[in-house]
């Protein structure tokens, strides 16, 4: 079978967790058709959501993180030509000569030690800009080259999913020349070429991006063709410290809120699921699909059976929600937990919406 190369807007900015864009575009192609309305509720950084529009579906998406959310309107809105969003940039780059555009640097001292002043300057400046004018692909590049120890970056030397400085690996006396000015320009240009290296192509499609937990949606009776998402592993990836340095960009001065509302306790697990499932099969229309990609969990020695507590929920809160199909596959990469983390197997999970009444 011939690889599937993927758009490489999937690697716009890191995030543990994602899903493959593989499987995610198998998935979408098996339990909908162009023109459906796919719902992804815990998107993370947009793999089912952009596979689903770059396949002509319409996209509902969200997650509590607004990391999360960034990156998939990043993906969602990215052009599919090169030479106008490196126009912008250009209009971008003019912008940072103007006076008004370099007000005073405000940030905390754990913002400061990651960057040379005047580069964290110009990129608070850049966020500001494209902010204004809701052009979320590029605040998607911008994210993307935050922090990492290569020339590439933008910060001192530090890790690359999780903000820790590499000080002791590089101290500054032997290495200089990581702790100068970083022009952000040449580095956004770069990461926008690398971003449309194979652009999106996509048919007409409409999508909608959410900050929200599936709980708190708005969403009509049976106006969901197909639900196809990847809950988040419980207790095995913090998805909001462990992008503290990048929500704070996005205007998150504290991740501490975002992160109590993770799953850390399996009684939690348990209720965020319920709350979901029910969710879904209120939105799901008659012999639609709802498909989980579940990571499973070990604790203190003991393996739990994610698949069946997730079956057994779905019996008692979701009764128009039938399991059709529960498959396990390969062991994810190292991109969906920190070296395998606390998940060493996933299973795919296809529910069937059974005809019948909805509930209020």
């Amino acid at each position: 079978m011939k690889r599937y190369p993927g758009c490489t807007l999937h690697t716009l900015a890191p995030y543990v967790g994602r899903i493959r864009p593989s499987l995610a575009r198998r998935l979408v192609h098996q339990h909908s058709r162009i023109g459906d309305w796919v719902w992804d509720p815990f998107c993370g950084s947009g793999t089912i959501p952009l596979e689903a529009r770059l396949a002509g579906r319409n996209v509902l998406a969200g997650d509590i993180n607004p990391y999360g959310c960034a990156l998939t309107r990043a993906k969602l809105s990215a052009p599919s030509v090169l030479e106008p969003a490196l126009e912008i940039l250009s209009c971008a780059a003019a912008h940072l000569t103007s006076p008004t555009a370099r007000p005073p640097v405000v940030a905390p001292p754990w913002v400061r030690r990651f960057y040379h002043h005047q580069t964290l300057g110009e990129a608070i400046s850049l966020m500001r800009y494209f902010h204004a004018r809701r052009d979320y692909f590029h605040i998607g590049c911008l994210l993307g080259i935050l922090h990492h120890q290569r020339p590439g970056f933008l910060s001192f030397p530090a890790s690359y999913f999780a903000p820790y400085l590499r000080s002791r690996m590089y101290p500054p006396s032997r290495y200089p020349e990581e702790y100068a000015y970083r022009d952000p320009i040449p580095r956004l240009i770069a990461k926008i070429k690398r971003a449309l290296a194979v652009p999106p192509r996509r048919a007409d499609s409409r999508y909608r991006v959410i900050t929200k937990g599936v709980g708190c949606y708005n969403v009509c009776a049976g106006s969901i063709d197909a639900i196809i998402t990847s809950p988040p592993y419980m207790d095995a990836i913090d998805y909001a410290r462990d992008n503290r340095l990048r929500l704070w960009f996005l205007g998150i001065d504290d991740y501490r809120p975002i992160e109590r509302q993770e799953t850390r306790k399996i009684s939690d697990f348990e209720e965020a699921m319920e709350r979901a499932l029910g969710t879904m099969s209120f939105a799901l229309k008659p012999g639609g699909s709802c498909v989980l990609v579940v990571g499973d969990l070990r604790r203190d020695g003991r393996r739990y059976d994610v698949p069946a507590m997730i079956a057994d929920i779905a019996r008692r809160s979701a009764r128009y929600l039938t399991l059709h199909d529960c498959a396990a596959i390969s062991p994810p990469s190292q991109r969906r937990s920190y070296g395998g983390g606390a998940t060493k197997r996933e299973t795919i999970m296809v529910f069937k919406r059974a005809n019948g009444g909805y509930r209020g």
